[in-house]
């Protein structure tokens, strides 16, 4: 994917996310970055869903983000596991943004995407 992508933004360099979570301020949004497992970036709102601590402060274990208040960890995808080693699931999620590396950069797309015009329209 390249940087061109409409509503992506370059976040921070790969380097920076590799040595910690960065948080990063885009588009009015407050975003953590960091790398997790497989050298993969990742990309969620830089807030807790849980205690509403900010999760750039905390740090990766096993490719996972743990919040620095109450050690839940989150994945890519924005799930939460919680320190005792129960899930989180649906109720304790922070939002994830699609991200890719491109020129050494993390980018990510932060724009909604457009609705699908085959989708079924709420009365």
């Amino acid at each position: 994917m390249k940087q061109t992508v409409p509503g992506s933004h370059a976040l921070c360099a790969l380097s920076a996310a590799r040595a910690a979570p960065r948080r990063v301020m885009r588009g009015g949004r407050a975003l953590v970055v960091w790398v997790g497992a497989g050298d993969r970036p990742a990309v969620l709102d830089d807030r807790c869903p849980h205690g509403d601590a900010r999760l750039s402060a905390g740090y990766v274990v096993k490719g996972r983000l743990v919040c620095p208040w109450h050690m839940w960890s989150f994945g890519p995808d924005g799930r939460a596991d919680a320190p005792d080693g129960g899930q989180g699931g649906g109720a304790c999620m922070a939002r994830s943004y699609r991200c890719w590396v491109s020129g050494g950069q993390v980018w990510a797309l932060l724009e909604p995407p457009a609705p699908d015009p085959g989708a079924a329209t709420p009365v």
